[in-house]
């Protein structure tokens, strides 16, 4: 595994570098002195696991865990926090961070704790293959499922709201409907949704209705018939969305090849989002 420690304080980075992480199966680890390095070397390296101090400058720890949450990276985030912002660490387990570690920290607290966070990170990749392996021999991929996984992370409240959206996208739905029906307010579960998966609740419906529409016109179906059944009820408004994040009409798309891989909840949730805030 690769690890990454990124800290400003240098004795203590050098200390950190300077531990047997081979013992524990870290066999390859960087460092860096700031959250700009940080954020450069995970977006161009892949990294199992990180220690952040959560403050740096450039960016801090939880921003730089916020950012691995929005791109949904593979990757276990630990914090390095002093006393007086352990609220701050708490707020940051609860959006995704598996530990955190109040400063100076011992390292024998640390091993103990980069070893569970690995096989934590093990055990839910384990899981991950498993339910890929699962669909593969049925020859399915179906929404829920995609949504589920894609969001391992959200609360147990915010995946049974996702689920929710996975299996109902094809019927009217609003986002005051499914807090009424968890007895929120609809600003507090817009947050919610927001905070814990980096994306807006219309982004993640809007990209769930797409994905299905490129299903039913790759299966045959008529283009008002594939807008329908995905839940749209303005089919103008339906191929406007659909040549912004695919590409072309649903018309052309429905005469073309496309490779699986394109209408994959997560390539198309990225499109939309992209789209929404108008990189597209």
């Amino acid at each position: 595994m690769r690890l990454l420690i990124a800290d400003d304080e240098a004795v203590i980075r050098q200390g950190l570098l300077s531990l047997d992480w081979k013992s524990i199966g870290m066999e390859e680890v960087y460092a860096v002195s700031n959250g700009e390095e940080a954020r450069e070397l995970l977006l161009s390296t892949v990294v199992d696991i990180v220690i952040f101090d959560i403050r740096m400058p450039g960016m801090t720890g939880l921003e730089l865990s916020e950012m691995v949450r929005e791109r949904s990276m593979d990757t276990a985030v630990v914090l390095l926090t002093g006393f007086s912002e352990f609220d701050y660490a708490v707020k940051a387990i609860r959006s995704g961070v598996y530990e955190y570690l109040l400063k100076p920290v011992n390292p024998r607290e640390l091993f103990d704790t980069i070893t569970d966070v690995k096989l934590r990170l093990e055990q839910e990749r384990y899981k991950r293959n498993l339910v890929r392996e699962h669909e593969s021999q049925e020859g399915k991929y179906d929404t829920v499922s995609q949504v589920r996984n894609y969001f391992l992370k959200v609360s147990k409240s915010t995946l049974n709201i996702l689920t929710d959206l996975a299996e109902e996208f094809c019927h009217p739905l609003s986002l005051n409907e499914l807090s009424q029906r968890y007895h929120f307010t609809s600003s507090y579960m817009s947050k919610k949704i927001r905070q814990e998966t980096g994306y807006s609740f219309m982004d993640i419906l809007s990209a769930v209705r797409l994905m299905n529409a490129a299903t039913f016109l790759q299966a045959g179906e008529k283009v008002n018939a594939a807008c329908e059944k995905a839940g749209f009820n303005d089919q103008r408004y339906f191929s406007q969305i659909f040549r912004r994040v695919f590409g072309c009409s649903p018309s052309e798309y429905k005469k073309e090849e496309h490779d699986a891989s394109d209408i994959r909840f997560g390539n198309v949730l990225e499109k939309t989002a992209k789209r929404q805030a108008g990189q597209l």
